[in-house]
């Protein structure tokens, strides 16, 4: 028998967190659980809450994953069910990415985004706390649709954060170098976007290679106002263009992509670019 997840109607970030982290982290239990939404200040079906173990309340009911209760500790639902989930060894006290994510939660049920600085700007409304209430708003889906919809996105965020962390890692064990364009690292990792993660921490031109699919990837800050021309005629005296592609920015040189933009992968070692960057 599958079990439930009950949630408040509309539910917004806090109790799809709480969601997400039973059906991510105990597939067992929740991998096909149920969506159903009640108003909040119920129960399901008006049993008393966390008495039948087969439904699971988050952000309502008054049980143990709802933080409404007079008296209650400043805490949210996500929290409750992540140290829950903590407790039972099904996510890692060092686990940043999923940390993070509820941390998030948190001061966003608590109102706290209202201090942060980006809330002023358009591109804030690009995230998930802001998205979920506008999509109750313009009643295109139901409750279940939006709910899945943003499991979805924390897929992708706690994607993200991973690929963040394991791109730190990847920086910290890189190789520094100065060069034409500025302070540069060469970075061997399969994590995504680690240029990014580079750039801000301060290097001015990143070398990225994926040794598993063997891509090799050149990128600038965009504050930098040399572009790759010189370093692309190098790299081209010694191999087909074919195998490179060149941004019409200027910043960006890579073999090998995702998007599929070079049939052929270079030959190219890091070393060799890392020579040709000097000898610019």
């Amino acid at each position: 028998m599958s079990k439930i997840i009950v949630m408040h109607r509309n539910p917004d970030l806090d109790a799809m967190m709480a969601g997400w982290l039973l059906i991510r982290f105990d597939p067992a239990h929740y991998g096909d659980a149920e969506l159903t939404f009640i108003p909040a200040g119920s129960t399901y079906k008006n049993v008393a809450v966390d008495t039948d173990p087969h439904v699971t309340h988050v952000d309502v009911g008054f049980g143990k994953f709802d933080h409404h209760q007079p008296g209650a500790k400043k805490t949210c639902a996500s929290k409750l069910v992540w140290e829950e989930l903590v407790s039972q060894g099904l996510i890692s006290p060092s686990d940043t990415g999923v940390s993070a994510m509820v941390a998030h939660a948190y001061q966003i049920d608590h109102f706290d985004d209202c201090f942060w600085q980006e809330a002023t700007e358009p591109r804030f409304a690009f995230t998930l706390a802001e998205i979920i209430p506008s999509l109750h708003r313009l009643q295109t889906l139901d409750n279940a649709a939006v709910a899945r919809a943003g499991f979805l996105y924390l897929d992708g965020v706690y994607q993200r954060l991973k690929d963040w962390e394991k791109g730190k890692q990847a920086i910290a064990m890189g190789s520094e170098f100065e060069s034409l364009w500025g302070k540069g690292i060469v970075v061997v990792t399969g994590a995504d976007d680690v240029s990014k993660v580079a750039q801000r921490a301060g290097y001015d031109i990143v070398v990225v290679h994926d040794p598993e699919k063997g891509y090799l990837k050149i990128k600038l800050k965009p504050d930098v106002k040399l572009n790759l021309d010189r370093l692309y005629v190098k790299i081209t005296t010694r191999e087909s263009k074919k195998r490179w592609f060149y941004h019409n920015s200027g910043l960006m040189l890579f073999s090998g992509s995702d998007k599929g933009s070079a049939k052929e992968k270079t030959e190219l070692t890091p070393a060799d670019i890392l020579e040709m960057i000097r000898g610019c």
